[in-house]
């Protein structure tokens, strides 16, 4: 056997490893969901729970390894909770939210992108798997903060459909 075929072998072995729980459904049409301010669409397979003011929700194929939450932040408690002085940018907002995270040892930050409209989505690590997150402020020092959390990146396409959903009720 040739060096390559073997090292592509334990390659794969290892990303294979490294990629725990299971993988993601396509994502169905959903359902839409409001709360205080907010609606969303939560791919089918997620069982939710809608309280006045937040969503919360994991999916039934893997109940405790997805998490999904959707509700109102302040972005200035965050940004001064990081030592970071208000008013501030969004995407530095979001940057101090993973910054909290990766103080307390709890995730790790990848990258962040802008959004139309003004919203800052961002990827990384948590200790339970992948995170995505969506920060998109409403008004003032409010905004709507929406966290996926996953077993492995084949998630992503549900966080996707949920921040890609979003809209921001008056």
């Amino acid at each position: 056997m040739r060096p390559r075929t073997v090292l592509f072998g334990l390659m794969l072995a290892l990303i294979a490893a490294c990629s725990s729980g299971p993988a993601a459904p396509e994502v169905g049409s959903g359902e839409r969901v409001c709360a205080e301010g907010f609606c969303i669409r939560v791919p089918d397979g997620w069982v939710v729970e809608v309280g006045t003011t937040y969503i919360s929700a994991h999916h039934e194929l893997a109940p405790d390894t997805t998490f999904l939450t959707a509700g109102e932040v302040n972005q200035q408690a965050i940004a001064e909770a990081a030592g970071v002085v208000w008013p501030a940018p969004t995407p530095e907002v979001e940057r101090a939210f993973w910054s909290l995270l990766e103080s307390a040892g709890a995730g790790s930050f990848d990258r962040s992108e802008r959004v139309l409209g003004g919203a800052e989505r961002s990827w990384g690590t948590h200790d339970d798997g992948d995170m995505w997150h969506l920060l998109a402020p409403t008004e003032g020092t409010h905004a709507v903060g929406i966290e996926l959390r996953a077993p492995n990146r084949s998630w992503e396409s549900h966080a996707e459909f949920v921040f890609d959903s979003l809209v921001i009720v008056p």
